[in-house]
């Protein structure tokens, strides 16, 4: 039988700010895996969150949090660099400006990426065909993943 050590699954660390449904906030790290499930690139905090299971760990001061995924409002994260040296703030360019602004009254600018068909190109269209708990919208410092629960309204801005 393998030692405990050698069954270890590799996992990336990766710093989250939690703002909650009730108001409070957490910070800590989540562990992402090295490939995700869905492409040849490191899981991303936004795959991990729109995932099946409504449980995930936060580590917050050495001490495992299990945190619901349907009381987090919002999830934010440093902008990554991936392995070819490109940015995620590279890509907001690409996208949609947008400012979402939640229940609470708070709001996230940035960029979001219309996966829509290229007959309906609207951001309505995506807005109402998007299915995933968290809209993730990208600005040059952070990544803001929004609980599509907690969207009060949606504009688009020059």
């Amino acid at each position: 039988m393998a030692p405990v050590s050698e069954l270890r699954i590799e996992k990336l660390r990766r710093h989250l700010r939690l703002l909650l449904t009730d108001g409070t906030t957490l910070e800590g790290d989540i562990f992402l895996r090295p490939v995700s499930r869905h492409r040849s690139r490191p899981e991303e905090p936004g795959d991990m969150l729109n995932d099946a299971e409504p449980f995930f760990p936060l580590m917050v001061k050495g001490e495992a949090v299990l945190v619901s995924k349907a009381n987090v409002a919002r999830a934010e994260t440093a902008v990554e660099h991936d392995g070819d040296g490109h940015h995620e703030e590279d890509l907001a360019s690409l996208g949609v400006p947008v400012e979402v602004t939640q229940m609470d009254g708070s709001v996230c600018a940035g960029s979001i990426f219309l996966e829509t068909r290229y007959d309906r190109p609207r951001l309505l269209d995506f807005l109402n065909s998007y299915s995933r708990r968290f809209l993730a919208v990208v600005d040059a410092r952070q990544v803001c993943l929004v609980n599509t629960q907690t969207i009060a309204h949606v504009r688009e801005v020059a």
